[in-house]
């Protein structure tokens, strides 16, 4: 007999785990369901960026231009020293 092994709960309510993206055709209409997840998905992308905006503002977090990328790092005072 199998058993299904459940999930550790997660102390946050928050899940991490990354979801597959949806099919959609780009010129249809979606559905109510799918403008739903959409719409989900736009506010769950503007909390990460306000998130981000806010670790910068308060010097958390700074942008690093790495090859013509700008990537974002946690702020580290010793590396102006360096």
């Amino acid at each position: 007999m199998h058993r299904i092994a459940t999930r550790p709960s997660i102390a946050d309510g928050v899940d991490r785990r990354r979801r597959r993206p949806r099919p959609m055709d780009p010129f249809g209409v979606l559905s109510e369901r799918q403008t739903a997840a959409a719409m989900d998905d736009a506010e769950e992308a503007q909390q990460l960026m306000d998130d981000l905006v806010a670790l910068m503002e308060a010097g958390l977090v700074t942008a690093v231009d790495v090859g013509g990328e700008v990537r974002y790092a946690a702020f580290d005072p010793d590396d102006l020293a360096a």
